[in-house]
């Protein structure tokens, strides 16, 4: 049985609240290594991220699961507030955190980030050298999502959708500075049945997931202040990927996922060791609860990495 307790820490003044969880003494000895598990846009500690985290502390490494300011059980306002910078902040905090623990190897911590958080993860570990070992899931930059949309896909946007974007939050700025309400976007639609067919998959995968019982949780609000995209608009994610050599880059994504040429720009961003695993027949939502391919490659990963 693997142990777990809930954990606080500070990043850049704001609470961030996570699940701490140690493997059981009959685990694989992983000589103390630690990963750091970092949850979607929109997602809270309870989803995906733990979901990962467990299994990976079952298979004998510390985790540590958390909600990124503004979200969840964290602190911050405006609540659901996507800052990219925060967000890698907080990553680097919880590294700083496992690093204070002693039963935690300075040496031996890794990352791991599902979505959003694949691209926060390589952006952290670009600059924080202390996290030794970087992969991710389904990963995507945010900042070029809000740019572009999804690529080749019907929800793919013009160039020249940012300026309306972008002149949106400016006017959701000074609604909120007055105490007004503010415009709020959905990370996924609030129903599956209702988006149209001609969306790419991860819109309605998106709300089976999060909006009904699959993966629903009440932290999880689907609500991020339209604000948040002047913050992530510049945001690129793997422009300096380069920079995490010669540390191992693992990026996995599914062959029928329309994110996938995220993890192909991180892959091509970056140099060796890097590796880009690509799950078939699999999507972007469908990593999210099916480990059966993930979970052995993270191990063999880490494994090889962090735990040798």
């Amino acid at each position: 049985m693997t142990t777990e307790r809930k954990v606080s820490f500070n990043s850049r003044g704001l609470n961030v609240v996570g699940i701490l969880r140690s493997p059981d003494t009959s685990a694989t000895n992983r000589k103390r290594a630690a990963i750091v598990v970092s949850h979607p846009g929109g997602g809270v500690k309870e989803q995906t991220a733990g979901l990962y985290a467990s299994l990976l502390t079952e298979q004998g490494y510390i985790t540590l699961a958390f909600d990124a300011a503004y979200q969840g059980e964290s602190s911050g306002e405006p609540r659901g507030l996507e800052d990219p910078a925060q967000r890698v902040e907080d990553i680097k905090s919880a590294v700083t955190y496992l690093s204070l623990l002693p039963e935690v190897d300075t040496e031996r911590i890794g990352g791991l980030g599902i979505c959003a958080s694949g691209g926060y993860i390589n952006f952290a570990a670009q600059t924080d050298v202390r996290i030794k070992a970087v992969a991710g899931v389904s990963s995507v930059d945010f900042g070029q999502m809000i740019r572009e949309g999804v690529k080749d896909t019907a929800a793919a946007s013009p160039a020249s959708a940012i300026a309306g974007t972008l002149e949106a939050a400016a006017k959701a700025r000074l609604a909120e500075a007055k105490g007004e309400e503010y415009a709020q976007l959905p990370f996924a639609p609030d129903d599956p049945a209702t988006v149209p067919d001609v969306y790419p998959a991860l819109y309605k995968e998106a709300a089976d997931y999060y909006r009904t019982p699959r993966g629903g949780h009440c932290r999880s609000t689907n609500r991020f202040p339209l604000r948040s995209t002047d913050l992530l608009a510049n945001f690129d994610a793997f422009a300096f990927n380069h920079l995490i050599s010669p540390r191992p880059l693992l990026m996995i994504a599914g062959s029928d996922a329309d994110t996938k040429y995220f993890s192909e720009i991180a892959i091509e961003k970056a140099k060796e060791p890097k590796e880009l695993f690509v799950v078939p027949g699999k999507t972007h939502i469908a990593l999210y609860d099916d480990s059966s391919v993930v979970l052995p490659k993270l191990v063999d990963f880490y494994s090889k990495s962090i735990s040798k």
